[in-house]
């Protein structure tokens, strides 16, 4: 091989080598803009956050919902966007209501740095410890025992009641809102006077507690009282009998309330004074007393006979009752009138 040729081959040799080494230059060059592309796209969003963010957490808060949000323990400074979602930054379940619940500063912070912000953008100033109390309200016994007043007017609508030895168990602090209490709408009045009723404490549409509700009704009407102490037998004059307001719950229907309407009866139990007079302590007077004396009058047509004869057995206004003639010692059927004569039956 001449010289010449050797030449030639050296320069096509380095021309293919340079060739090689501009491709490559390009090629990282491509490689280079791709991977800054990609790490551009890749990088969150907030973290082009524009201006400065500062979130000043408190080191003791009050807050109303069920749950804590960052807007409700601090003061955040920042663009209006970023502001709205901060705000909503959950952090956790609050407390029962009246009652109080420690966060760690390191939560709070780990909460915050979850949305990925730009470590230069924001500026965190939070206490080693966050102490968060739940707002409440609270629910006195006399707004119980008010609402249950309402509720029983439904069954005791046209007479006088009232609420003794009230008692409710189970009230506690409630949370903020539109409070109300619903009664057990299966309750039915005892006639033993005695009340137990469960009621359930709602508020803003949510059951936050169930109470149990006791105590004691009276109902006050006026009626019929002992004047004076009445013996088993003994007919009632007007004399004998008062109108005065007593607890009558549960016996509303056996009790009297006019004196027209006991005047006139017999007693059939002992009643002392100033005790209540019922239905079934009574019982109407006989006209006609058995073993009396009285007129007896038999009537057909046009003829009238009237005879004495003697009552085998009490008679009373209306009823039959049977009489022996004392002319002819017959017992015959009559009816009683209200002037104690016997007007016989054909």
């Amino acid at each position: 091989m001449n010289t010449c040729t050797i030449l030639y081959e050296i320069r096509n040799k380095r021309q293919a080598t340079r060739g090689r080494s501009a491709w490559g230059a390009h090629f990282r060059l491509i490689l280079l803009m791709f991977l800054v592309s990609l790490l551009v796209f890749s990088l969150p969003v907030l973290a082009a956050t524009p201006g400065k963010i500062l979130i000043e957490v408190a080191r003791t808060a009050e807050v109303t919902s069920s749950v804590i949000y960052l807007g409700a323990v601090a003061n955040i400074t920042a663009p209006d966007f970023f502001k709205e979602e901060l705000t909503r930054i959950d952090l956790g379940k609050s407390p029962r209501a009246g009652r109080m619940k420690q966060l760690s500063g390191a939560r709070v912070t780990a909460s915050i740095n979850a949305m990925g912000l730009n470590d230069n953008d924001i500026n965190i100033q939070v206490p080693e410890r966050v102490f968060i109390k739940r707002a409440s309200q609270e629910l006195a016994p006399a707004d119980v025992e008010k609402a249950l007043g309402q509720f029983l007017s439904g069954f005791l609508p046209k007479e006088k009641f009232k609420l003794k030895a009230f008692r409710v168990r189970g009230l506690e602090p409630y949370p903020q809102g539109d409070l109300s209490i619903v009664f057990d709408k299966r309750y039915t009045p005892s006639s033993n006077r005695r009340l137990s009723v469960h009621a359930e404490v709602w508020v803003d549409g949510v059951k936050e507690d169930r109470l149990t509700v006791r105590g004691r009704l009276s109902q006050i009407k006026p009626v019929i009282v002992a004047a004076t102490r009445l013996k088993r037998g003994d007919i009632i004059t007007p004399a004998d009998v008062t109108v005065r307001d007593m607890d009558v719950f549960g016996k509303q229907s056996d009790v009297m309330t006019s004196v027209d309407q006991v005047s006139g009866m017999v007693i059939t139990r002992t009643i002392d004074k100033g005790e209540c007079v019922t239905r079934g302590e009574f019982k109407q007077a006989p006209a006609i007393k058995k073993g009396a004396v009285i007129k007896l009058v038999a009537q057909k047509n046009r003829l009238s006979i009237v005879t004495l004869g003697i009552s085998k057995e009490d008679g009373y206004p209306g009823r039959p009752v049977t009489v022996q003639n004392l002319t002819s010692g017959k017992l015959v059927r009559g009816l009683v009138t209200a002037d104690g004569t016997v007007e016989v039956l054909f």
